[in-house]
C-alpha cells in the first residue's frame, strides 16, 4: 500500500488521543532480559509519541500474554495502532502475532528495533505489516503513525522505511537522519509501561559507538551524546516516579568513553545516593578505562556495582580479527583495577566458534579465562555465547573472510543454545561440545576457588546484599554459592536479618549474642551409623550438643551452663569451659552451620 486507510476520527477517545500498543515480545520466558528490565527503547518511543498526541502503552513479556492484553484494550476501547519490536530472536514471534492482527482486527502494524535492516519482502508479505521502521524510530514512528491512522501524507514520503507499494514490490526510502540533540527527547515514563513496577531504570546517557566489533551491529554508528544534566534530569525523573527504583542500568556503549563526563556523571551520582538508595551499572570499554588512571575507583565510590566490559577471547589475534581495539593486556589491567577499587561484580563475554575458531584457540582462551578468574575470586562473572549472524556485521557480510560458514543466517534451529555457523576447523556439534566444556571448566575453576578459600567472607557477602537489597545476581550468586546449601543459608541470613558473624560482635558482648544454626537438624544430621555425622563429619558429643542448643534461643554464655551441666567434671573452670565453646562455635561458623544474633 502506497497510503493508508485512515481510521475513522469518531473511533478514536480523541480527549486522550488514538491509543498505540508497542510490545516486546518472545516465546521463552525463562530468564529472558525483559524479565528484568523495561524495553527503553519502546519506553524513548512512547515519550516521544505521546508528545505528539497519542496515548501509548508499552508491553514486554511473552507472546501469550501479549496477544491476552491486545484483547483486553480491544474490548475496553479502540486501539488505533501496534508496533512490534523485532530483534534476531524474535522475528519468528513478530511475524506471526502481526499477520494474527491483521487478520482479525485489520489494525495498522509498523515493526522495528535492530532486525528491520534485514527485514524484506518475504517477511513485509507474509506478516501483513503496514511498514518496517528502519534506523532511529522517533520522528519515524510518528510520522508513520500520522499516515497510518491520521491519513497525513503517504508512506513514500516517509524516510527510514521499507514497505511493500500496490504491486507487492519492495519500496525502501531514503535513510533517515539521525537526531543531533538527544536532550530535545523526552523522558520515558513509568505510567507507559503495561508490565508492572521494577525495581530497575534503564538509562541510554548516548547512542551509536565508536568501535566497529566485527560481530556487532551497533559499531560504527555516529556517537552523540546526551548532557549529564539531562540524564540525571531523567533518572531523578524515574526515581521519583518509581519508588521502588533500587538499581540503575545504563544500557550504552559510550558511558566511559569520555573521562572528565564520566567522572562528572560519578559526582552527580553520588550526590543522588545521599536522597536515594540505588546501586548502578554500566558497560565500559578496557581500552578506554585502562587510559584512565583512578577513574574505576571514582566509579565504585560512585555506587558503581557491576560492570560489564567486552573480552570475546584471550587470542589477541582474534581480538585484532574482531577488530575490538583492545589488547589481552589492557583487559587484565581493567580487571586488577576493578579488584583493587573494590568492584563488587564484573563481567565479560567469552564468544565460543567465532572467527577462525580451532581447539587451540580455545585452549589459548580458556587458559585466560582462568587467569583472569584466579586475579579476582568472587568478583569476575564469565558468561559464554555462540556466534551469531547478526544484520549487517562485518562477519555476517563477508563470513569467509573470518574463515566461517553460516548455515543458519536466520537462526531458526537455534535460540542461542546451538550453533548455526561453523569454522574451518571446527563443525557444528564439535563448538557446542566446546561451549559445553569451556562452561564446565569456568564453574569448576569457580568452585575451585570457593573450596580453596580464595573468595573472601566480604566478597561473598557483597553479592547476597546486592541480591537482597537491590535485585542484583550473579554467576556466582546463583551458581556457586547458591548451590551451596549451608553456606547459601547462612550468607543469605547476614544479608537479609539482623545476623552477624563473630568477627563482628564488639569486644565484651560475646557471651550474649545467640547462635543460630542455619539448618534443620532432621534434615542435615545422619543417624544411620548409631552417631550423629553432618556431610559425613562425626559430631562429638560436645558439639552435637552445643549444635542441639544453637536454636538462636540461648546466648553463649547460657551454652556454657548447658555444657558444665551436662558434662559435669570434665572442665576445671568455667574459663575454659568458655574458650572450648567459642572454638565449637567458631568451627561451626567456618563450616557455615552457623549465624550469630544480637540479644
Amino acid at each position: 500500500m502506497t497510503t493508508a486507510t485512515a481510521i475513522q476520527e469518531s473511533d478514536l477517545n480523541q480527549a486522550a488521543g488514538p491509543r498505540v500498543l508497542l510490545f516486546f515480545l518472545q516465546r521463552l520466558l525463562f530468564r529472558r532480559s525483559y524479565e528484568f528490565i523495561e524495553p527503553l527503547g519502546l519506553m524513548t518511543l512512547a515519550a516521544y509519541i505521546e508528545e505528539r498526541g497519542y496515548r501509548p502503552g508499552v508491553f514486554s513479556g511473552t507472546v501469550t500474554e501479549g496477544a491476552a492484553l491486545l484483547e483486553r484494550e480491544m474490548e475496553r476501547r479502540l486501539v488505533a495502532a501496534v508496533g512490534l519490536y523485532c530483534d534476531f530472536e524474535n522475528r519468528s514471534v513478530v511475524e506471526p502475532f502481526c499477520r494474527w492482527i491483521k487478520d482479525r482486527w485489520g489494525l495498522p502494524v509498523v515493526v522495528g528495533g535492530p532486525q528491520a535492516v534485514a527485514l524484506h519482502e518475504d517477511f513485509l508479505s507474509q506478516s501483513g505489516c503496514d511498514a518496517v521502521a528502519i534506523g532511529e524510530g522517533e520522528a519515524t514512528l510518528q510520522e508513520l503513525l500520522d499516515c497510518l491512522i491520521r491519513g497525513q501524507g503517504a508512506l513514500g514520503d516517509i524516510d527510514g522505511i521499507a514497505y511493500l507499494d500496490d504491486h507487492g514490490c519492495l519500496v525502501r526510502t531514503p535513510e533517515r537522519r539521525l537526531i543531533a540533540h538527544l536532550d530535545e527527547l523526552p523522558y520515558p515514563r513509568m505510567a507507559h509501561s503495561l508490565t508492572g513496577v521494577k525495581n530497575n531504570l534503564s538509562i541510554l546517557s548516548g547512542r551509536g559507538c565508536p568501535f566497529q566489533c566485527a560481530f556487532c551491529y551497533e559499531g560504527g554508528k555516529q556517537v552523540r551524546l546526551r548532557s549529564v544534566d539531562h540524564v540525571m534530569g531523567e533518572i531523578r525523573h524515574g526515581l521519583r516516579e518509581n519508588p521502588h527504583v533500587r538499581y540503575i542500568w545504563f544500557a550504552d556503549d559510550t558511558f566511559t568513553l569520555q573521562r572528565e563526563r564520566t567522572a562528572h556523571f560519578c559526582r552527580e551520582l553520588a550526590e543522588l545516593r545521599k536522597e536515594y538508595d540505588f546501586v548502578w551499572f554500566c558497560e565500559g570499554h578496557p581500552s578506554t578505562l585502562v587510559r584512565s588512571p583512578g577513574l574505576i575507583d571514582e566509579m565504585v565510590e560512585a555506587g558503581l556495582a557491576r560492570m560489564q566490559i567486552g573480552i570475546e577471547t584471550g587470542s589477541a589475534r582474534l581480538m585484532d580479527t574482531y577488530n575490538k581495539r583492545t589488547t589481552p593486556e589492557q583487559i587484565e589491567a581493567v580487571v586488577r583495577r576493578c579488584r583493587d577499587a573494590g568492584l563488587k561484580q564484573l563481567c565479560g563475554n567469552i564468544i565460543i566458534g567465532g572467527a577462525h575458531e580451532t581447539d587451540e584457540s580455545l585452549a589459548e582462551t580458556w587458559a585466560y579465562v582462568d587467569k583472569l578468574l584466579t586475579l579476582a575470586p568472587g568478583m569476575l562473572d564469565i558468561s559464554l555465547t555462540l556466534f551469531m549472524p547478526f544484520p549487517e556485521t562485518a562477519i555476517t557480510r563477508c563470513p569467509k573472510q573470518f574463515g566461517m560458514t553460516v548455515l543458519d543466517g536466520e537462526a531458526l534451529t537455534s535460540v542461542g543454545d546451538y550453533p548455526v555457523a561453523h569454522t574451518e576447523a571446527m563443525d557444528l556439534p564439535a563448538i557446542a561440545m566446546a561451549r559445553k566444556d569451556f562452561q564446565l571448566k569456568v564453574l569448576h575453576r569457580m568452585r575451585e576457588l570457593l573450596a580453596q578459600g580464595r573468595v573472601s567472607h566480604q566478597a561473598i557477602l557483597d553479592h547476597y546484599r546486592l541480591h537482597a537489597v537491590y535485585g542484583i545476581s550473579s554467576v556466582w550468586h546463583e551458581t556457586i554459592y547458591a548451590k551451596q546449601p549451608f553456606l547459601h543459608r547462612r550468607y543469605t541470613m547476614l544479608a537479609r536479618t539482623s545476623a552477624r558473624t563473630s568477627a563482628e560482635i564488639p569486644p565484651g558482648e560475646w557471651t550474649r549474642w545467640r547462635p543460630q544454626r542455619v539448618f534443620s537438624l532432621w534434615n542435615a544430621i545422619a543417624w544411620e551409623k548409631g552417631y550423629p555425622e553432618v556431610l559425613g563429619e562425626v559430631l562429638s558429643p560436645l558439639e552435637y550438643h552445643l549444635l542441639l542448643h544453637c536454636s538462636g534461643k540461648l546466648q553463649v554464655g547460657q551454652l556454657t551452663g548447658v555444657a558444665l551441666e551436662q558434662f559435669p567434671g570434665r572442665y576445671d573452670s568455667r574459663e575454659e569451659a568458655e574458650a572450648l565453646i567459642q572454638k565449637v562455635l567458631r568451627s561451626f561458623e567456618e563450616k557455615h552451620w552457623l549465624v550469630f544474633h544480637p540479644d
